[in-house]
């Protein structure tokens, strides 16, 4: 037993029965949340009958939703703690999918995902600070990386499942009529399987712990609340605007991307996410590698790079191999942003105000995403999604020269 606890070290620096709960919650997590609703989703919502434009704006709205989480729940969490958080809003997310199944109107599809934009945010304004807390600090960056592969993995199995979901449901149901897989039938029983995984996702969390310093930051949170350099953290948090702004183009829409250029079913649909949901996975297995030969800073200037110039390949591929490979790059090496960015914001910063520079992160990433997710139904049906990668790769870029000229100093694991 020493000697495979030893081993692991080893292989896994930083690995601990937290962070081995914490990892089970995440992938479960994704599976649901993720992996089946990214593939399932839209293509529900075309089976309503809804345009791309009205599409685009439901996707919007979880953005909006975010934007209202922000600052306030930042305050919270210091308050209650991180883990608490993540377990009710993780909980509530579920509901909100029930929610979307309960009926076809647009007024509560709206309200469902504005919900799970609320909860969502809640969810991540808490995860960055509570994996940040439960290894030592010189090990962050490989729990980050770590968090990279069992998320995407999961993302990447559900996706696979989700591409074939809504054939099983239609089987379960003894319904062998012409088109029942593209159904809203189908695609509605789909989203209760999602949601029923992403409830399951919350079990390990109840065995965990609280974080490192969680108890003196709630003992605390009074007189750290009242001196908060706020123009310090919006500055840090400037990136994630780029970031959220080329997310909110792409993400929500890639299924519907792969079917209406190449007129692919829904499994193969599923197939192509789950490659790039892997390759998300993988490539960020570099990130301590790149952070002790660049720093964080420098990595992220490298690896967006080579993000953007897959990105205008993306947008200009012929065939939909060409397409497959340069949204497997592009989506892997933009990927590298999360978990090189937190932990640099987190080095320039003492503990107690990690929980509050992650609330406003994620509101800057939420007024870009929503702004994208806002136009990009338009854009589609005006432009092309050729032109939308063509945009989204100088935003990449931009994302990049950004964290570098705010973030100028070498920051490295080891960085004070």
């Amino acid at each position: 037993m020493n000697h495979t606890k030893r081993l692991a070290r080893v292989l896994m620096p930083g690995f601990n029965r937290q962070v081995a709960l914490f990892l089970l919650y995440s992938v479960i997590w994704h599976i649901g949340m993720f992996g089946i609703i990214d593939v399932v989703l839209n293509f529900y919502f075309v089976s309503l009958g809804y345009t791309a434009e009205t599409i685009g704006l439901l996707q919007s709205l979880p953005r909006l939703g975010g934007l209202l989480t922000g600052v306030p729940v930042g305050l919270v969490a210091n308050r209650i703690g991180t883990r608490r958080i993540i377990v009710f809003s993780s909980l509530a997310c579920a509901a909100t999918l029930l929610l979307l199944v309960a009926s076809p109107s647009l007024w509560l599809l709206g309200l469902s995902r504005f919900l799970q934009g609320l909860f969502y945010g809640s969810q991540q304004i808490a995860n960055n600070p509570f994996m940040g807390r439960i290894v030592q600090k010189q090990h962050q960056t490989h729990l980050f990386a770590y968090h990279n592969v069992v998320s995407m993995a999961g993302t990447a199995v559900g996706s696979l499942f989700g591409g074939v979901l809504p054939t099983l449901v239609t089987l379960y149901a003894y319904d062998t009529s012409a088109n029942a897989s593209q159904s809203p039938f189908a695609y509605g029983g789909s989203i209760v399987v999602a949601a029923v995984i992403s409830l399951v996702s919350v079990l390990p969390l109840f065995k965990m712990a609280d974080a490192l310093g969680e108890r003196e930051i709630t003992d605390n949170a009074a007189w750290i609340q009242s001196d908060v350099p706020w123009v310090r953290l919006l500055k840090y948090a400037v990136p994630m605007f780029f970031f959220g702004f080329t997310g909110g183009l792409t993400f929500p829409f890639y299924n519907l991307f792969f079917r209406t250029t190449f007129n692919i079913s829904d499994a193969t649909v599923g197939t192509i996410l789950s490659i790039g949901w892997l390759g998300m996975g993988l490539v960020p297995l570099l990130n301590p590698w790149l952070d002790k030969r660049f720093g964080h800073a420098r990595a992220l200037g490298v690896t967006l790079s080579v993000a953007a110039a897959a990105f205008f390949a993306l947008g200009a591929a012929p065939t939909l191999t060409w397409a497959v490979i340069a949204f497997a790059v592009a989506i892997s090496a933009r990927n590298t942003m999360q978990p090189l960015f937190q932990p640099l914001v987190m080095s320039h910063l003492p503990l107690h105000l990690h929980n509050i520079a992650s609330s406003v992160g994620l509101v800057i990433w939420n007024i870009g995403w929503f702004m994208a997710t806002a136009i990009s139904g338009f854009w589609q049906q005006t432009y092309g999604f050729g032109f939308i990668m063509q945009v989204v790769a100088v935003g990449v870029l931009v994302t990049g020269a950004s964290v570098m000229l705010i973030f100028k100093q070498r920051a490295t694991s080891n960085e004070q």
